[in-house]
Formats: structure tokens, C-alpha cells, sequence
């Protein structure tokens, strides 16, 4: 997946990249997760891509050691999951009651809405799947057995 990232980013890149992509090394990740825990940091951004068109594609390190109690909705923002480690319920679908606004731009997550997850599909996950989160889609860990460790690939449209 790591490679499948390197790959679009570096098709996509602005030109400064076209020549070389953009790479992201196994060493910046686990730099990052260390940084993480050190720093108790829930979503720490690694890199980010501009895309010709005026798109964005970016890479980000999360771990979570508790389970969500609201549910997550990106208004724009595409993200794809891949588990590294630990495991839990990922709930994705249904609706958000009472949504309030939330500008998570520095996360390259663009503006988004949090509230009261109702309804939607539950889900085992563990290391290695791979999970498609569409813009617009209410998404939260309503469980987790231990921390869990996953790499978030963000796609953001043009504005």
C-alpha cells in the first residue's frame, strides 16, 4: 500500500516532483509513531503531495488507544486505512445527530462534522486490511482491543 501511495503521489506531484515522485520511507513511518507516542498524538501528518489541478494527497500516521464515543465526517476528504497494528470495531455509514463543524485542515482532513454516531456498519479490522472511507461518509472506532496503529491516506478535490 506504502508503494501504491509513493506511486500516485508521484504521478500526481506538482513539477518539482515529476522527476522523482514522492517517497516515503519505512524509517519517516516509524520515526512518526515513535513521535506519536512520545508526544500522545492521536493523527500525526507525515507527508503531503500537491496534485496538478489544484488536489492534494497526503499521508498520516494515527494511533488510538481509546474507542471513539462521536463519529467523524470529512466533507470533501477521501481516506483509505491500513491497519498496521492492533485491532477493533471500525464503524462505518449511517448518520451524525446534532453534527458540529470541524476545521481539521492541519490534518489535510479539510472541513468536517463530528456528532452522535447513529446506525451504520460495524466491522472487524486488523493488520493489513485496508479500509475506503468516502468524503461525506460518518466513520469512528466504536471499539478497540488495545491501541490500535493504522496509516490514513488522504485525497482532498480541489477547492
Amino acid at each position: 500500500m506504502l508503494t501504491l501511495l509513493a506511486l500516485m503521489l508521484g504521478l500526481a506531484a506538482g513539477e518539482q516532483q515529476a522527476a522523482s515522485g514522492t517517497f516515503i520511507s519505512a524509517d519517516e513511518i516509524a520515526a512518526t509513531l515513535k513521535q506519536s507516542i512520545a508526544n500522545n498524538t492521536v493523527d500525526q501528518p507525515i507527508k503531503l503531495a500537491q496534485v496538478p489541478g489544484g488536489h492534494k494527497a497526503s499521508l498520516a500516521m494515527l494511533r488510538r488507544t481509546k474507542a471513539e464515543t462521536t463519529a467523524l465526517i470529512h466533507d470533501d476528504v477521501t481516506e483509505i486505512y491500513e491497519i498496521v497494528e492492533g485491532s477493533g470495531t471500525l464503524v462505518t455509514g449511517g448518520s451524525l445527530e446534532d453534527p458540529k463543524e470541524n476545521d481539521l485542515t492541519r490534518l489535510n482532513a479539510g472541513i468536517s462534522h463530528t456528532g452522535v454516531h447513529k446506525g451504520g456498519e460495524s466491522r472487524k479490522v486488523k493488520p493489513k486490511d485496508v479500509i475506503i472511507v468516502p468524503a461525506g461518509m460518518a466513520h469512528r472506532f466504536s471499539e478497540l482491543d488495545g491501541p490500535i496503529v493504522y496509516l490514513v491516506y488522504r485525497f482532498e478535490p480541489k477547492r
